[in-house]
């Protein structure tokens, strides 16, 4: 089986996020192949189960950061799977970001007429902390 995935680089000073707009192709082999299969149902335990993976590692360093020091990334994108919303997450993103990081983060909103710019930020507080849980740092 082929993995698609995209990057994103982090950038420690700015303390944000910039797209690496390339599509890396990785071949797995059978067992990472099942693993693969038993993870992809959940966002966070794929983006999980791929960053701590030895294959997948070692593909980033010798083949994406083979000439950069001290490049920190977070993957962007997982076969389709997007993980873009963790990094580029505003105030002003839609719905469907809000629901989603709503359900992630346990917030229950006191009513429906609660200012969407509270919850936001209290998303952006939970991000944060999150982002850093994606960040790769081993280039």
């Amino acid at each position: 089986m082929q993995l698609n995935f995209e990057l994103v680089i982090y950038d420690e000073e700015q303390d944000c996020f910039e797209l690496d707009e390339t599509v890396y192709q990785l071949e797995l082999d059978d067992e990472a192949t099942e693993a693969y299969e038993r993870v992809k149902a959940s966002d966070l335990r794929l983006y999980k189960w791929l960053k701590e993976s030895d294959f997948f590692l070692k593909y980033i360093k010798e083949e994406v950061c083979q000439d950069t020091e001290n490049k920190k990334i977070a993957i962007g994108d997982i076969n389709g799977t997007s993980y873009r919303r963790f990094y580029f997450f505003k105030v002003t993103s839609g719905d469907e970001h809000y629901d989603y990081f709503k359900r992630l983060f346990n917030i229950i909103e006191e009513s429906e007429w609660q200012d969407r710019e509270n919850v936001g930020e209290e998303i952006l507080e939970h991000l944060s902390t999150k982002r850093k849980e994606l960040i790769l740092e081993l280039c």
